[in-house]
């Protein structure tokens, strides 16, 4: 394709699908989200319905007008570690259970107590948990039997199900297949079934879809999809990595070595390696689309989620305004721990929740909005003392997130270090999937091209708040051990 073909970008996020208008160039020309609702409840339920995903994405592309009928190209990334099943013609048999649901605990200690947790380990390369999709599918067998054998296909990434209707081709992406406990990460091959059987849920080994890298070819759009779409029949449709892949590689750290970190409704802070991480320091390794490459992680499962939960609760405004409020006061003693629906890293405890500490009656509003500011940001501080045993001089921070400088500037505080803003940075998703998608085209030598990515902005640390902060990060490290025993007997 040439520099100036147009591809359609699809990243389905937590909150909303995003549809972009991008050149091969990466010249992004237009962007539309539409957004759809999460269904929480009491246990660790957290739902989505697959079909609001395929409805966001057809309402963003009509609203694209005539412009969608000059796209030669799709490729697709969204959230990971999802369950969904589908039928044959695509229509749910069960509401998606997202990466944050953690109902399951009570399979995944059956399942580890019959496996063994080193051995789990040692195949999926990651610790293993209630978030893990063999305690999903066993909890589904367990509870809702009648959804699996409904379901012809069983996939793991929101780009999945959307690829399924654009194409009628199952698929899942080895990054997201290297999030579920379901591959062998060294492999990067479903687990054996006698593995499967053994943990109970044999009979979903004929359902899992066919795994590809990520940025592989899957397929054409069918006439079905464009004539709902308005797409021109036939184009190719991309397999771009999971969300946390496509960002990776957005943020220009495709390549073996800068860190980022993505400052989403979830969140993480990465690198590309040569070698895995070691899931004893809390550290997740994704499998890179090159096969000899990886992606160590250290997730966060509630980042900016948290900031969308505060501001709900107390009726506020627009979010930036609510930002500017809390900064506006002096750092309090008050401390938040963000861990709303649990947590994955540098501990893994789906009881774990969020808690203030320290309020007393002075304490106002804006000062809990700014601790909860400010809790996000010590999360990701312990996220990189897991990842890399000595920090880096610069982190790219990237997200939707990085729309708010003062927060950014915050974290810059908290984390002692140099904060890089990428040009569009809530936009790394689109970008990173449009690079691996034209690195598996061999229209790309490689995931990180010449002046990428673009650097908006940098922010310095200031001395004196950063000394101020580590002495609260310290009493931010000391709450969650303090409390840990606390949470699970309230989550009995």
């Amino acid at each position: 394709m040439t520099n100036n073909a147009i591809w359609l970008i699809v990243d389905v996020g937590t909150s909303g699908a995003k549809a972009a208008l991008i050149t091969a160039a990466g010249d992004l020309r237009r962007t539309v989200t539409e957004s759809y609702a999460t269904f929480s409840a009491e246990g660790g339920v957290n739902e989505q319905n697959a079909a609001d995903w395929w409805h966001a994405v057809i309402a963003a592309c009509r609203a694209f007008g005539d412009d969608i009928q000059h796209v030669g190209a799709v490729a697709v990334t969204g959230q990971m570690q999802d369950c969904i099943l589908l039928d044959a013609d695509g229509v749910p048999t069960h509401p998606v259970i997202l990466y944050s649901d953690t109902r399951a605990q009570t399979e995944a200690d059956l399942i580890t107590e019959r496996i063994g947790a080193d051995r789990l380990m040692a195949l999926t390369g990651n610790e293993q948990g209630a978030d893990s999709l063999w305690a999903k599918l066993l909890w589904l067998t367990h509870h809702q039997p009648g959804a699996l054998q409904l379901a012809r296909h069983i996939l793991f990434g929101a780009a999945d199900a959307i690829i399924y209707q654009l194409t009628g081709h199952a698929s899942t992406d080895t990054t997201v297949a290297s999030t579920t406990g379901l591959m062998n990460l060294q492999t990067r091959r479903w687990l054996d079934v006698d593995v499967l059987d053994a943990m109970g849920i044999g009979a979903c080994a004929s359902k899992l879809p066919p795994l590809v890298a990520g940025g592989g070819q899957v397929g054409p759009v069918t006439e079905r999809a464009a004539a709902v779409t308005g797409l021109p029949v036939g184009i190719p449709v991309y397999h771009a990595p999971g969300d946390a892949g496509a960002a990776t590689i957005g943020a220009g750290s495709g390549e073996v070595g800068r860190a980022y970190g993505y400052l989403g409704t979830s969140g993480w802070v990465a690198f590309t390696s040569a070698t895995s991480g070691s899931p004893l320091n809390g550290v997740f390794t994704l499998a890179h689309p090159q096969p000899d490459r990886y992606i160590q992680i250290a997730p966060l499962l509630t980042a900016a989620g948290n900031l969308e939960w505060i501001k709900e609760v107390f009726a506020a405004g627009a979010v930036d305004e609510f930002i500017t409020e809390a900064l506006a006061r002096p750092i309090t003693n008050v401390i938040y721990l963000p861990y709303l629906n649990g947590e994955r890293t540098p501990f893994r405890d789906p009881l774990a929740r969020a808690a203030f500490i320290g309020m007393g009656g002075a304490t106002e509003r804006a000062d809990l909005g700014r601790a909860v500011l400010e809790g996000v940001a010590f999360g990701y501080r312990h996220a990189l003392d897991a990842l890399m045993p000595k920090p880096p001089e610069r982190l790219i921070l990237t997200g939707g997130g990085t729309r708010s400088v003062g927060w950014c500037q915050l974290f810059a505080d908290v984390l002692g270090v140099d904060i890089l803003i990428g040009a569009e940075a809530e936009h790394v998703g689109v970008r990173g999937a449009l690079i691996a998608a034209q690195v598996a085209r061999g229209e790309l030598p490689g995931y990180t091209p010449s002046n990428f990515p673009p650097i908006e902005r940098t922010l310095m640390p200031d001395a004196e708040r950063y000394a101020q902060y580590s002495a609260k990060y310290a009493v931010y490290r000391a709450a969650y051990p303090a409390m840990k025993d606390l949470f699970a007997q309230m989550g009995r």
